[in-house]
């Protein structure tokens, strides 16, 4: 039994050690356009993509000569923008001189893909695998003619690290043994809305993110 255990463990530590000297490891950094899908019409009918960025880290290890695991770890902005067509009047009930305001909510995330690749051909590539994120914050500002300074401040409230988690689905292009685009797409799994409405309302959110991403290998 020992022998066996012996043997396991000498496997492992080849194929570990394998792996390092074949891994590649570089920074990756790209373009996210993103929104959050509801079924809750006063958020879903006013929302748009948002545009923001990723930035971080990969790593990209041989599994065999087609087939590769990536795991990364990236700073990523996500979030929407709702915009309002109403007589939108503040506490005091005086009304306000716009009809129509924007909100920009931004969730700023420390992400973690896990995905896997395969070569279909020789520069061309599908890639597809779970990621979690946590939340760092969320930035949220109203837009707007003539808005009062009150409301055109800028609110942040710490993420505490909350979980998020979905699925990757993606196609690249190598362009050379350092150099590849990729075009994703994330969807978050996880209700945005949780258990806030104690189960009266089913409400539902999740994350929608196109990513366009550009990936360098460092060494």
């Amino acid at each position: 039994m020992k022998k066996h255990y012996f043997f396991v463990l000498s496997f492992l530590i080849f194929n570990a050690s394998i792996w390092a000297q074949e891994s590649r490891f570089g920074v990756k950094a790209g373009l996210n356009i993103s929104n959050i899908d509801t079924n809750d019409s006063f958020y879903g009918d006013n929302s748009q993509y948002k545009s923001s960025f990723h930035a971080g880290l990969f790593a990209e290890i041989p599994l065999s000569s087609k087939f590769y695991f990536q795991p990364e770890i990236l700073y990523s902005s996500v979030g929407a923008v709702y915009e309002y067509d109403l007589n939108f009047r503040s506490f005091d009930l005086e009304p306000l001189t716009t009809d129509s305001f924007k909100q920009v909510t931004k969730n700023n995330f420390l992400a973690v893909p896990l995905t896997f690749k395969w070569y279909v051909g020789e520069r061309f590539y599908i890639n597809a695998g779970p990621q979690v994120s946590f939340l760092l914050n969320t930035v949220s500002k109203a837009k707007g003619d003539d808005l009062p300074e009150s409301l055109s401040e800028v609110y942040r409230s710490s993420g505490d690290f909350k979980l998020d988690y979905g699925a990757v689905l993606g196609v690249g292009y190598t362009i050379n043994d350092d150099l590849n685009f990729g075009l994703q797409y994330y969807r978050g799994l996880k209700n945005l809305f949780g258990d806030s409405d104690f189960g009266i309302i089913d409400r539902k959110a999740y994350h929608s993110v196109f990513q366009l991403s550009a990936s360098y290998s460092v060494f």
